[in-house]
């Protein structure tokens, strides 16, 4: 098992914004880091040229941010209720679908190890099923008695798991 000391840790890069940041992600080419913030843009940190570029589309904070296998495509849910693909390279990022996903909050997401599902969870007490491919709902799964915290694949990309406010 590897240790980390925490006396050989420092600082090795910041980056100061404007709001609050509520969520960030490394994309899966370890190239850029993306940040909600409560400035309702998604914004790209590109760790190399340390230039950013923001995302517009949402109408609220943005919370959940995950990413197709190959880094190609970002997601991004709000407190809008949105489910938004993005290509998440592009030099002027403009959507590629915008999702009306959840009465309420969007609070997280997931996607699945083959890239071809994402689960998403929000104030509605509901977690969904969406096909990458087309964005379509495949199912909604009901049971929550509470707001729907997280959601998340098993490595296998078979099982989904969720948590919620009541624990």
């Amino acid at each position: 098992m590897t240790t980390t000391d925490p006396t050989k840790t420092h600082v090795s890069l910041e980056h100061k914004h404007a709001r609050p940041l509520i969520a960030c992600r490394f994309d899966p080419t370890s190239r850029y880091v993306f940040f909600g913030a409560e400035d309702n843009l998604v914004h790209r940190f590109d760790l190399q040229t340390k230039t950013v570029t923001p995302f517009a589309a949402h109408d609220s904070w943005i919370r959940a941010i995950g990413f197709s296998p190959d880094g190609q495509t970002l997601y991004t849910g709000g407190y809008d209720g949105r489910l938004i693909a993005w290509p998440a390279n592009a030099e002027k990022p403009e959507p590629i679908r915008v999702i009306d996903a959840h009465q309420g909050w969007l609070r997280a997401l997931a996607v699945n190890s083959s890239g071809d599902r994402l689960a998403t969870c929000g104030n509605d007490n509901l977690v969904k099923l969406w096909n990458t491919a087309d964005g379509q709902l495949i199912t909604q799964f009901t049971g929550h008695t509470s707001h729907v915290y997280n959601v998340a694949f098993h490595p296998s990309g078979e099982t989904l798991v969720s948590c919620d406010l009541k624990g």
